[in-house]
C-alpha cells in the first residue's frame, strides 16, 4: 500500500510539475522585456482523431523525433511579442483573452498584416469559435511584393487528456481546430497585384493546449497550395513542443536512415496509401460524394471559392465500410468554379466543382 501511494504522489507531483512548465507560456501575462523558450521536435504525422468530450490522444509512441530546434519568446516594452525560430519570426499582439498576428519574417518573405490575424481567443471553452477575415502586405526576396488575403476559423473542438511516454496523463486539454484559407497574389508592382493570377492556400491544423499556455504542447497540420484552383501539392507537419528538460524525458531521437514508417516527417517523399474510394456528383447546389473506406477515418471537406474563403466545411468520424454517401449543402453560393477539399486522416484530395 506503501508504493502504491508513493508512486501516485511522484506521478501527480511530475504531472504537477509539466503543467506549470507549460503555463509559463503565456504570452499575455510575460513581463515587458521578458524572455522564455521551447524545444520545438518534429514528430511523424499523425491522424488526429475525434474531437468531441473527454477524449484520450494517445501520444505515446509517437514522439520520435529526427530534429528539434529552440523557440525563444520576447515580450518588448511595447507588449509586441516575437516568437523566434529557426528561419523564422513572428510578431504577436496580446490582450488579456485574445492573440493576433500582426507580422513575421524569414529569409525570403516579410509579412505586415493590414488586418491583424486573431490566432487565439482564450479561455478556451469546448464549442467556442471564432470567423474572421484578414489581409496582409508583402515582400517575397526583396523585390516581388505579394498580398495575402483570407479568413482564420477557428474551433475548440475537443476536451480530454493527453497520454504521454511513460503513460504520463495531462488533463483538462484543450484541442484547436483551425482553418485558414486565403489567396495570394504576387508580381513585380504593387500596381500590378490587382491583375494578378491568383494562387490558393488551404491550412488545416490541430493544436492542443493546456489550460494556462498560449502555446501548443502537441500540433498537426497540412497545408495544400493551388495555382488557379489546381492543386499543386501538400505539405504534412506535426511537432511537440516541450520545454528543454521535459523534451529530453519524453522526445526519442530517430536516425535518419531508418526503413520504418517515416510519413509524418515533411521531408518523406513516401505518399500513404488511399483508405477511401470516392466519387462526386453536382445536383445544383448539392455536392453528393459517395464512398467508400479501407478504414476507419476522420473526414474533413471544405469549399472554397477563388479567393481562397471558405464558403461551406464540414467534419466527421466514420467506419471502414463501403456504400457511404455525404452531401455538401452549398445553397447561397454563386454560380461559379470552386474548389472541394477533402481530408482523410490527413491525406488531402482537391476536386474542381461547377455549382
Amino acid at each position: 500500500m506503501f508504493m502504491k501511494s508513493t508512486f501516485f504522489i511522484s506521478v501527480f507531483t511530475s504531472l504537477l510539475w509539466i503543467t506549470a512548465a507549460y503555463g509559463q507560456v503565456n504570452l499575455s501575462d510575460m513581463e515587458p522585456m521578458s524572455a522564455d523558450s521551447l524545444q520545438k521536435s518534429v514528430i511523424r504525422y499523425f491522424s488526429p482523431g475525434n474531437g468531441g468530450r473527454d477524449r484520450i490522444w494517445d501520444f505515446s509512441k509517437k514522439l520520435g523525433s529526427r530534429e528539434s530546434s529552440q523557440v525563444m519568446f520576447w515580450k518588448d516594452s511595447t507588449g509586441v511579442v516575437s516568437v523566434m525560430e529557426p528561419g523564422r519570426i513572428s510578431y504577436y499582439r496580446t490582450t488579456p483573452d485574445t492573440l493576433i498576428l500582426i507580422g513575421s519574417e524569414s529569409p525570403l518573405k516579410i509579412r505586415e498584416y493590414v488586418v491583424g490575424k486573431t490566432a487565439k481567443k482564450f479561455p478556451l471553452e469546448y464549442g467556442d469559435s471564432i470567423s474572421e477575415g484578414f489581409r496582409c502586405e508583402g515582400m517575397y526576396c526583396g523585390d516581388h511584393p505579394f498580398r495575402e488575403a483570407g479568413t482564420t476559423t477557428v474551433r475548440v473542438d475537443g476536451v480530454g487528456s493527453v497520454v504521454l511516454s511513460g503513460n504520463d496523463t495531462l488533463r483538462n486539454v484543450r484541442r484547436l481546430h483551425t482553418i485558414d484559407a486565403y489567396s495570394v497574389c504576387m508580381d513585380l508592382s504593387y500596381e500590378a497585384l490587382d491583375t494578378a493570377r491568383l494562387t490558393q492556400v488551404i491550412d488545416e491544423r490541430y493544436e492542443w493546449y493546456l489550460p494556462d499556455s498560449q502555446y501548443p504542447i502537441i500540433e498537426a497540420g497540412t497545408s495544400t497550395t493551388y495555382y488557379d484552383m489546381d492543386a499543386i501539392g501538400t505539405t504534412k507537419y506535426a511537432y511537440c513542443n516541450l520545454p528543454e528538460d521535459l523534451a529530453a524525458y519524453y522526445i526519442t531521437s530517430e536516425e535518419e536512415d531508418e526503413t520504418d514508417e517515416q510519413e509524418g516527417f515533411p521531408d518523406e517523399e513516401q505518399q500513404a496509401a488511399d483508405i477511401i474510394h470516392y466519387q462526386i456528383e453536382v445536383h445544383g447546389n448539392v455536392l453528393q460524394m459517395t464512398y467508400g473506406l479501407d478504414e476507419d477515418a476522420t473526414i474533413a471537406t471544405i469549399v472554397a471559392n477563388r479567393m481562397g474563403m471558405v464558403c461551406v466545411s464540414r467534419q466527421w468520424t466514420q467506419e471502414a465500410g463501403q456504400g457511404y454517401s455525404a452531401q455538401i449543402d452549398c445553397s447561397g453560393l454563386r454560380p461559379g468554379i470552386y474548389i472541394l477539399y477533402i481530408n482523410v486522416n490527413g491525406k488531402v484530395y482537391s476536386e474542381k466543382v461547377t455549382l
